[in-house]
């Protein structure tokens, strides 16, 4: 993604100055933008003045911001995100008969409510230009329509379902990270078993000791909703994904490893189940690559160049600021984007697992391996003589004619692969039309993967919300303390 303000954009307002109104924008400087990147992020509520003042939209300017760019762009939906499921004919929380949600509802309709939710200057805005859109809640499937109308009201809604529960394999760097995010949402998910190696290197962590237990197969066993797998490696990975997914056991991974190994096998086990397999955490931490590649089903992607080791392109910057590349390697150790072993990421074998993942995602077969060189030492000279004529070397993972390799290679400072910045990755995806699609963003460290498995996640949770409900398993007793 990239963030473009109000001077990029050149979003100009009129009125007084703490509640003007958004009268002209740069449009295709959004539009190209969008041609090589996943999404665009707007910040809403300020403008810029005639004088080039920053103005602000007053309130509901968020939304009014996000109705006015969405009309700027023809765009074919617009979706204002709230905390309620979209828009009702009377407070949902206050005390009486339960109040109705719209499925529907016209432009003046909407403006006879009491506007908390959608400020009436946005509605009134959508209207005069003919303009319907969506109010809905995070992650939701349902939502109100604000348009033409009929105004018609949708089914009473039912009590949310009972949240995810989640068995956790490993509380590492990705897997505290993961934990840390489960415990902050008690309403969508619940952790009901931990697997670590010693659980008494996790006394401190605030982490209650009846969910820790040193039998990872047990945990596989524990009833649950879906098994998130953060020990890393092939084995035993491998075997307690299968596992989980035999018992029904929807499974998150961000294992590189066990995917670009065992993948097919597993994806296929996922399906024999009926549960899903997810690893978008698997490749480029936070830069949504796997989600991308899922979205080019009509446009397949014929090439791919990509650097997607955070933690290579984090040592490579320091050495080109002039740190010695073993104290470049020790610095991200100590920054978290390096596990104590560093070797899988300098050596490529990282890079290449994750090139073979793209891959078999995007032609649906698994590659010919070719060339794999790391950065193993000895490259100091050439960071550096690279950097005096603004080219930086980049480890940089290929797909071409099916065939996945791994290499250092220069490249100018002002390309897609060239422009990164420490632990940032990046995908230059090339489709079979002759598009170049660009996906970036912090590749490395604790929050980008746990925050790429809660995307996963977050998918799981939505699926469940609108799907029949099954029965549950029992849950053990919780006061068991397993070591």
């Amino acid at each position: 993604a990239e963030v473009l303000d109000a001077p990029r954009i050149n979003l100009r307002t009129r009125g007084v100055v703490l509640d003007s109104e958004p009268v002209s924008v740069n449009a295709d400087a959004i539009r190209r933008t969008l041609r090589d990147r996943a999404a665009v992020v707007v910040p809403g509520f300020v403008g810029l003045d005639d004088e080039g003042r920053t103005t602000l939209l007053g309130r509901g300017g968020s939304d009014f911001t996000a109705l006015f760019l969405a009309q700027q762009l023809s765009a074919a939906r617009c979706r204002l995100v709230k905390d309620v499921k979209g828009l009702y004919e009377r407070d949902p929380a206050r005390p009486g008969p339960l109040a109705r949600r719209f499925r529907h509802v016209s432009w003046d309709d909407a403006l006879k409510l009491d506007g908390r939710i959608i400020q009436h200057k946005g509605v009134r805005f959508a209207k005069a230009h003919e303009f319907s859109f969506e109010v809905a809640e995070l992650n939701g499937r349902e939502c109100t329509v604000v348009g033409a109308g009929p105004t018609v009201f949708g089914p009473v809604d039912q009590p949310p379902p009972p949240p995810l529960r989640v068995v956790l394999l490993g509380l590492g760097t990705v897997g505290l990270g993961v934990y840390r995010h489960l415990i902050r949402r008690p309403d969508l998910f619940e952790v009901v078993r931990i697997a670590v190696r010693n659980a008494k290197r996790h006394a401190n962590e605030d982490i209650p000791s009846y969910l820790l237990t040193s039998d990872p197969e047990l945990a596989v066993r524990t009833p649950a909703d879906v098994v998130i797998e953060a020990i890393g490696g092939v084995a035993p990975a491998g075997d307690l994904i299968a596992a989980a997914l035999r018992n029904r056991r929807h499974v998150i991974t961000a294992n590189k490893a066990v995917i670009a190994e065992r993948g097919t096998e597993l994806q296929q086990l996922a399906t024999d189940s009926g549960v899903k397999l997810l690893y978008g955490a698997a490749v480029g931490g936070a830069s949504p690559i796997i989600e991308t590649l899922a979205t080019l089903t009509s446009d397949p992607v014929e090439s791919i160049d990509a650097v997607l080791n955070g933690t290579t392109n984090f040592v490579i910057s320091r050495v080109e600021a002039g740190i010695e590349f073993e104290d470049a390697v020790r610095e991200a150790q100590t920054l978290g984007f390096a596990e104590a072993d560093p070797s899988r990421d300098l050596d490529a074998t990282d890079s290449l697992d994750k090139i073979r993942i793209l891959a078999r995602l995007a032609t649906g077969r698994d590659a010919t391996i070719g060339e794999k060189r790391g950065v193993l030492g000895g490259i100091t000279t050439q960071v550096r003589s690279a950097a005096a004529i603004n080219h930086h070397l980049r480890l940089v993972a290929s797909l071409r004619n099916n065939t996945a390799s791994v290499a250092p290679i220069v490249v100018n400072a002002s390309t897609p692969l060239g422009s990164l910045a420490a632990e940032e990755n990046a995908a230059i995806l090339r489709t079979s039309s002759g598009r170049e699609i660009i996906v970036r963003g912090k590749g490395a460290g604790r929050w980008p993967t746990s925050e790429a498995v809660l995307g996963d996640l977050l998918q799981l949770a939505r699926d469940f919300a609108y799907a029949p409900a099954r029965p549950r398993e029992s849950v053990a007793a919780r006061e068991e303390v397993l070591a």
